[in-house]
């Protein structure tokens, strides 16, 4: 039995050399493979050295998507609660209001450029678009696109 327990461990070592992940996808990915027991004693011993922590997951996962793909507290929200992260935790490393509305800001300012061409309306419904698909709520899209717009006006017509 006991070969078969460092098998498991091995595993997740393994998945763990790829990426860090959160308890819930550890053991998932663990028990197409091994029982049960074998899933959970195999959790506990990488709780206990360190290797998988939600916390740190979870801010590796929010630092991660705003430096690449910035995205709003909502969609935040959802990717770490589908990968077993709780709530309290979720609350812990979400962006400040204020963080959310400048990523939003960055967002909306790199797609205007390829806006240019297009007429002010469907500039304004592309814009809140994007925004939306990414996570942002309907009163920080408004803000941003508001902001970016009337700044496109006075670059325009000054």
């Amino acid at each position: 039995m006991e070969p078969k327990q460092s098998n498991a461990k091995s595993a997740a070592l393994r998945l763990l050399t790829v990426r860090d992940r959160s308890v819930q996808e550890m053991k998932e990915r663990l028990e197409r493979n091994y029982t049960k027991e074998e899933v959970a004693e195999t959790v506990d011993y990488l709780l206990e050295i360190g290797y998988l922590d939600d916390l740190r997951y979870a801010r590796n996962h929010v630092d991660y998507r705003n430096r690449n793909r910035p995205t709003g507290n909502y969609l935040l929200r959802l990717e770490l609660g589908k990968k077993g992260i709780s709530d309290q935790i979720i609350d812990q490393v979400i962006n400040a209001p204020e963080i959310e509305y400048e990523l939003a800001l960055t967002v909306a300012e790199q797609r205007l450029g390829s806006l240019e061409r297009v007429d002010a309306l469907a500039r304004v419904r592309r814009l809140y678009g994007l925004l939306q698909r990414r996570g942002f709520p309907v009163t920080t899209a408004r803000s941003v696109v508001g902001e970016l717009l009337d700044r496109d006006l006075e670059n325009e017509y000054n």
